[in-house]
C-alpha cells in the first residue's frame, strides 16, 4: 500500500504598525499600483495524456536497452528459494526474482541518462512536475501502477540521487512493466505485484569498480553534468563509437554522437538546471525528498501589510509485507545501501542481550519462523537459529553491507516522556545524522511515538522509516504522522506531526510479542472497524480472539491443540489475518492522512480517545484496554444519548470487545472528577470542541458528540457500568483480561500519574475560583477579607498548587533497574542561580580556620572549585558534632577544608568532656605538590585542630589495605569519600570490609559514610569516564544489601551510608 498526504494550507498576516498616519487604500482604479502576486515555483501542470505517453516510450526503451529478451529464462533462480522450506516461507508466492542486466551499469547509464532521447526527455519533464499532487497520484492508480509511483516519486530527484540510483528506480520501472506483461499473457488475476526483482547488490557493490574511469556513477547526476569527471567526455565518445556500423546493437543509440552534439546536447543539460534552480527547486537542491512546499505572498504598496498562503507536501509509502529481514527483500536494502549506512532507533527489548524477541531464524535466509514445524527443525537443527530480532536486523544489513549505527531505547509506557524524547536527540546529534539519511526506527507504538517525535524536532525535521515489531505499531502508531510523548499524567501531552516515510508492517516479527500485547494491540483494530469499515468489523467478529490472540495473528499455532488445529483451514484463516490488517491499516490512514495537520476534529479514528487518555496512565492501564472502555461508553452515549444507533448494535459493539477479551469498564471510571477533567482537557486540546467520534447510524459510520454536561456525563457512566458489569451478562463482568500494565511485565505508571492529575485538578479548581471571583477589588476569598488562606492546609491547597503544577510523584516503590549510564542532564550544576548563593547567606559564617584554607589554597594558584566551601564544610562540621565522632578518615585531602571540618566538629563535642587529645582525623592525599599546601594551612590553624588533623601522603587504597589487614588497628565513625571518582568503588568496599578476603571493615558498625560529588554522575560532562565511574558507584551503593543510603542534593551530591539495621 503506498499513499501520498498533503498538508493544508494556512494563512499567515503579517503586519507593520507606525505612529504616522496610515497609508491610504488605493482605489479601485489605482489597484494596478498594488504589488504582484509573489508564486514560488512554477511547475508544469500535469497533462496526463502527455505524462503517460512519455512513460510508455521511456519504460519500453529501459527494457529494448537493459532487460533480457525473455525476462523469465531458466537462468532466473530464486535468491535463497532452493534452501527454504514452504512451510518456514508460510506460503509466501511473493519472492522476488534476480535478473541479469545485459551491459555494465556505466555504459548502460550513458544511454539511459545522456544518450537515449526518451529516457532523458521523460526524466526531464517529471523533475518539472509536482508528482505529490492528488492529480499525479490518482493518474498512476487509475493506471493501476502503484509501485511505479513509489519509483516516480524517487525519480523526479534524479538530479540528486547517484547516478547508480537513478538507474536502479528507473529499471524498476522497466522490471515491474515486464512482470505485468507476463501476468496478463498468462492470464492470471495476481492483485498484487512484488517488490524488485533487480538484485540491489548489483547497482550498489561495496568496492568500487575496477574500471576507474566508471566511478563516475557513484556520484549525483548533477555533479556529473557540472563537472568533466575524469574524462566523461571521452568515455562518452568511446561508448557512443561502439556502435558505429554496428546495426543489431540493440544497447547502443545506432549512429552514435559527433562531438559537436555531444556538446550540444550538455548545453542543453545546464540550461535546464539553471531552469530548475528557479521553477523547482526541490529536484535540484532538496533537504528531503519526502516533502515539498508552495506559497503566495501578496503586499500593499508600501509593504506595511502582507497576506501569505503556505502548504507543505509530504509524501509516504506504506508496505504490509512479511519478512521483511529475509535477505531477499529488497524495501530496506533499496533504502540504505545507497547511503551505506543506516542510524537504527531500536526498541531495548529487541536488542542482543534481551530473550524476548528470541524465535527460530532460517540461517541461509534470515527468514523467521512462522508457522514451526517441529519435524521439519528437528530434522534440519543446522539450518535454523534462535535470535532476536536485533540480531535479525544485524545480519539484513551485514549481509548488504550497510554500516549501522545502534541506538537503544526503551519502548516501555513508562519511558514515553519528553526526558526519552531529549535522549534520543543528544544521540542523534553526537553521530551526525544528516536530513537527508532516515533514521531507520524499529520497534512498537511508544518508540514509534517518541522516536518519531525526536525526528520531527532534530534539524526541525528528519525523515524517518518505521519498522513496526506490534500491532498498535504495524496498523496506527507506525504510520501515524502523530507523534508524541506523554505529560503531567496526562497521554500524548507534547507533540508534532510528522509521518514517516516508510511505514513496514510485518507480522512475522509479532510472533514474539506477548498475548496481552497482542490483545491491547486489537482495540485500534477494532475502533476503525466500528466507526469506518464494516466489513472488518464483521471479519473480526467471525474470525474471533480464540485464534487472533492465540495464534498472534497466525504467526504461532503453538497456541491450539490438535483439535483446534484440525478444525482450522490454514490457508483461509492466513488470508483473513492479511484482510484485517491490511482492512485496518487503509481504513487508518484514509481518515488521518485527509486531515494531517488535525486541521478540523471530525476525526473518526479518535474513536475510543476522547476520555480514556486522562484515565489511561493513572489507572496503569494498557492503552488498548483503556482505549476499548472508551469505545464502549461512547457506542452507550450514541444510543443513550444521541438516539444514533439501537441498543441491538450498542451490545453488538460491546460483546465484539468483551469476546476480544478488552476491558469495557475499569473502576477508575467511577472517579467522576478524573472523567470531567478528561472532557475539559480534550475539548482544550481539540480547539474548543468535544467533536468525541462515536458511531452512527450503522456499524462503520461515524458521527460527532460535541455537547454534554458533566451531571449527564456522570449518569450515563452509572447507567453503562450497570449494563456492561452486571445486566448484559458479559464475560468477566465486561473487565479485561490482563488489563494492567504490570499484567504483561512492564513498569506501571498509576501512582506517579495519579499524582500528577490530582495535583492539576486542584490546580485547575483554584483557576476555576479565582476566576469566580473576577477582577472586582471588593472580591475576597476567605472569611477574614484578607484575600490570602486562613490556614496552612488552606495554603497548601490554594497558594501552592500551582507551584506545583508540574510535581511528579516523590515516593519510589521498587528498587529502580540498573542502567549503562546515568540520564542526559543539560546543565552543569545542580541548583539554578543564586540558590547555593542563598543557602550560603543563611548558613554560618566560615570559621577562621576554613577561611585560611582557602586563602591559602587561591595564594598557591591551586584549583579552588575542589574545595567543598563554606556550605559544605559546615555541613560536614555539624556531621562529626551530632555524631559526636572521635575517629575520621578524610580520603582525598585537597588543601584540607573539610579534614578541618572534621576536626573542628569533633573537638567541639569532646573539648567540654575533656577527651579532645581522642580526635583524630586522618586524611589521604596522593599528590605531594597538593600535601605540602594541604599542611601549609594545617599548619596556621590553631593549635588543637592541627594537633588533632594526621596527613598521609601516598596511595590511598594501598594505606586503606594496609589498615584494613590490621587487626588492632582502629574503626572510624565517619569516612569521607573526596579523592579520584574511578576509584570511589574501592574505598567503598575497603571501608565495608570482605570477611572472604580477610579485610576488616574500617567503618565502625554505627558509622557513616559520607561520598561527596556522587550527583556530578549528571552534572559531568557525558563523554567523561568519571561520569560513568560515579554513576556505576551510585548503583553499587544502591544494589549493596548490607546498607541503606541517601543522596542529598547538597553542592555536587553528597551520599549518606550506614549499616542497614534489622527492626
Amino acid at each position: 500500500m503506498l499513499t501520498s498526504a498533503t498538508a493544508s494550507t494556512s494563512t499567515a498576516t503579517l503586519s507593520s504598525n507606525s505612529s504616522s498616519s496610515p497609508s491610504p487604500v488605493p482605489s479601485t482604479s489605482s489597484s494596478s499600483s498594488w504589488s504582484k502576486p509573489i508564486h514560488y515555483y512554477d511547475l508544469t501542470q500535469l497533462d496526463s495524456v502527455k505524462t503517460l505517453q512519455l512513460y510508455k516510450l521511456a519504460v519500453q526503451q529501459l527494457q529494448e536497452l537493459a532487460l533480457p529478451s525473455n525476462l523469465w529464462s531458466n537462468k532466473n533462480t530464486l535468491k535463497g528459494g532452493d534452501q527454504q522450506s514452504d512451510k518456514t516461507k508460510n506460503d509466501d508466492d511473493h519472492v522476488s526474482k534476480s535478473i541479469t542486466l545485459t551491459t555494465s551499469l556505466p555504459e548502460l547509464a550513458i544511454q539511459v541518462l545522456l544518450v537515449n532521447e526518451s529516457t532523458c526527455e521523460f526524466l526531464w519533464h517529471l523533475a518539472r512536475l509536482d508528482v505529490f499532487s492528488k492529480d499525479f497520484t490518482e493518474l498512476f492508480h487509475m493506471q493501476q501502477k502503484l509501485q511505479e509511483l513509489h519509483c516516480l516519486k524517487k525519480l523526479k530527484y534524479f538530479l540528486n540521487l547517484s547516478v547508480r540510483e537513478t538507474l536502479y528506480w528507473y529499471l524498476q520501472l522497466a522490471v515491474l512493466e515486464s512482470k505485468k506483461m507476463e501476468v496478463a499473457s498468462s492470464k492470471t488475476n495476481h492483485p498484487h505485484v512484488a517488490g524488485s526483482v533487480l538484485n540491489v547488490a548489483d547497482f550498489f557493490p561495496v568496492t568500487d569498480d575496477d574500471d576507474k574511469s566508471a566511478s563516475w556513477i557513484n556520484l549525483k547526476f548533477k555533479t556529473v553534468l557540472s563537472q568533466n569527471f575524469n574524462g566523461l567526455d571521452e568515455i562518452m565518445m568511446q561508448a557512443t563509437d561502439k556502435t558505429k556500423g554496428d546495426a543489431n546493437n540493440t544497447l547502443m543509440m545506432p549512429g552514435g554522437l559527433s562531438r559537436e552534439v555531444w556538446d550540444e546536447k550538455r548545453e542543453q543539460f545546464w540550461t535546464r538546471m539553471e531552469q530548475l534552480e528557479n521553477m523547482e527547486p526541490h529536484a535540484l537542491y532538496p533537504t528531503s525528498i519526502y516533502r515539498q512546499s508552495d506559497g503566495c505572498t501578496v503586499a500593499t504598496p508600501d509593504s506595511q501589510a502582507m497576506e501569505a498562503v503556505m502548504s507543505t507536501t509530504l509524501t509516504t509509502s506504506i508496505r504490509i509485507e512479511s519478512h521483511v529481514l529475509a535477505f531477499n527483500c529488497p524495501l530496506l536494502a533499496e533504502m540504505y545501501r545507497p547511503l551505506g549506512r543506516v542510524v537504527i532507533v531500536l526498541d531495548d527489548k529487541l536488542g542482543r542481550d534481551m530473550p524476548d524477541t528470541l524465535g527460530l531464524v532460517e540461517v541461509a535466509t534470515n527468514y523467521r519462523v512462522m508457522m514451526e514445524d517441529d519435524d521439519v527443525v528437528k530434522n534440519n537443527q543446522e539450518k535454523y537459529v534462535q535470535m532476536t530480532i536485533g540480531e535479525q536486523l544485524d545480519r539484513y544489513f551485514a549481509h548488504h553491507d550497510v554500516e549501522t549505527t545502534v541506538l537503544l531505547h526503551g519502548g516501555n509506557e513508562v519511558d514515553k516522556d519528553i526526558e526519552n524524547v531529549q535522549q534520543i536527540l543528544i544521540d542523534l546529534k553526537k553521530i551526525g545524522a544528516m536530513r537527508n539519511e532516515p533514521v531507520l526506527v524499529v520497534g512498537g507504538g511508544v518508540l514509534a511515538d517518541i522516536a518519531g517525535f525526536a525526528c520531527s524536532l532534530f534539524h526541525r525535521n528528519t525523515p524517518y522509516v518505521m519498522l513496526a515489531t506490534s500491532i498498535v505499531a504495524g496498523i496506527d502508531a507506525g504510520p501515524s504522522p502523530r507523534t508524541c510523548c506523554d505529560g503531567q499524567g496526562f497521554k500524548n501531552a507534547f507533540g508534532a506531526i510528522h509521518p514517516p516515510v516508510l511505514t513496514l508492517t510485518d507480522r512475522t516479527l509479532w510472533r514474539t510479542m506477548h498475548a496481552g500485547m497482542i490483545r491491547h494491540g486489537l482495540a485500534e483494530i477494532v475502533k476503525m472497524a466500528v466507526v469506518e469499515n464494516r466489513e472488518l468489523f464483521e471479519l473480526l467478529e467471525r474470525v474471533g480472539p480464540k485464534y487472533l490472540v492465540k495464534t498472534k495473528f497466525g504467526t504461532d499455532m503453538a497456541g491450539l491443540d490438535r483439535k483446534e488445529l484440525a478444525k482450522l483451514n490454514m490457508n483461509a484463516f492466513q488470508a483473513d489475518c492479511e484482510r484485517i490488517v491490511g482492512l485496518a491499516m487503509e481504513s487508518y490512514v484514509r481518515a488521518e492522512y485527509g486531515n494531517l495537520w488535525e486541521t478540523h476534529q471530525c476525526r473518526p479514528h479518535a474513536y475510543g480517545h476522547t476520555w480514556s487518555p486522562g484515565y489511561e496512565m493513572p489507572a496503569g492501564l494498557l492503552h488498548g484496554h483503556a482505549v476499548a472502555t472508551c469505545m464502549g461508553f461512547g457506542a452507550y452515549l450514541s444510543w443513550k444519548h444521541c438516539y444514533w444507533i439501537d441498543e441491538d448494535q450498542f451490545v453488538r459493539i460491546c460483546k465484539l470487545i468483551n469476546n476480544l477479551e478488552l476491558s469495557l469498564w475499569h473502576d477508575i471510571m467511577d472517579d467522576k472528577q478524573i472523567f470531567h477533567s478528561c472532557t475539559k482537557k480534550m475539548i482544550q486540546k481539540r480547539g474548543g470542541n468535544l467533536a468525541a467520534p462515536i458511531p452512527r447510524g450503522e456499524i462503520g459510520e461515524c458521527g460527532y458528540l460535541n455537547d454534554i454536561s458533566d451531571d449527564d456525563l456522570s449518569r450515563y457512566l452509572d447507567e453503562y457500568k450497570d449494563l456492561v458489569t452486571d445486566k448484559l451478562g458479559m464475560e468477566r463482568r465486561g473487565y479485561g483480561v490482563e488489563p494492567l500494565l504490570e499484567d504483561v511485565g512492564l513498569a506501571e505508571t498509576a501512582t506517579a500519574s495519579m499524582a500528577a492529575v490530582r495535583a492539576e485538578i486542584s490546580q485547575d479548581g483554584q483557576k476555576d475560583k479565582q476566576a469566580s471571583h473576577g477582577n472586582s477589588k471588593t472580591a475576597v476569598s476567605h472569611e477574614d477579607g484578607s484575600g490570602q488562606p486562613q490556614s496552612y492546609n488552606d495554603w497548601i491547597k490554594e497558594a501552592q498548587a500551582g507551584r506545583n503544577a508540574d510535581w511528579k510523584f516523590n515516593v519510589t516503590f521498587d528498587n529502580v533497574p540498573d542502567t549503562p549510564s546515568a540520564p542526559h542532564f543539560p546543565h552543569n550544576t545542580l541548583f539554578h542561580n543564586h540558590a547555593e548563593e542563598y543557602a550560603m547567606s543563611q548558613t554560618s559564617v566560615a570559621s577562621s580556620n576554613v577561611q585560611v584554607a582557602a586563602k591559602i589554597t587561591v595564594e598557591e594558584n591551586l584549583f579552588a572549585p575542589c574545595m567543598v566551601g563554606s556550605l559544605e564544610s559546615q555541613f560536614l562540621k555539624m556531621m562529626a558534632q551530632n555524631k559526636k565522632a572521635t575517629r575520621v578518615l578524610d580520603i582525598g585531602t585537597f588543601t584540607g577544608m573539610s579534614a578541618i571540618a572534621f576536626a573542628e566538629g569533633a573537638l567541639s563535642v569532646h573539648s567540654c568532656s575533656g577527651a579532645a587529645s581522642s580526635v583524630v582525623v586522618d586524611t589521604l592525599e596522593f599528590d605531594l605538590k597538593t600535601a605540602k599546601a594541604a599542611q601549609k594551612i594545617f599548619d596556621h590553624c590553631e593549635p588543637k585542630v592541627t594537633k588533632a588533623i594526621q596527613l598521609h601522603h601516598g596511595n590511598a587504597v594501598d594505606w586503606m589495605r594496609a589498615r584494613a589487614k590490621d587487626p588492632l588497628g582502629p574503626v572510624y565513625d565517619i569516612i569521607f569519600i573526596d579523592a579520584d571518582k574511578d576509584n570511589y568503588m574501592q574505598y567503598y568496599d575497603l571501608a565495608m570490609g570482605n570477611d572472604n578476603e580477610g579485610r576488616r571493615a574500617l567503618l565502625a558498625p554505627d558509622g557513616i559514610i559520607l561520598a561527596d560529588n556522587t550527583l556530578s554522575a549528571l552534572v559531568y560532562d557525558e563523554s567523561d569516564n568519571r561520569r560513568v565511574a560515579l554513576h556505576q558507584f551510585n548503583q553499587h551503593v544502591k544494589n549493596d544489601p548490607r546498607v541503606e543510603q541517601v543522596v542529598l542534593t547538597l553542592r555536587e551530591g553528597v551520599t549518606m551510608i550506614s549499616h542497614r539495621r534489622n527492626n
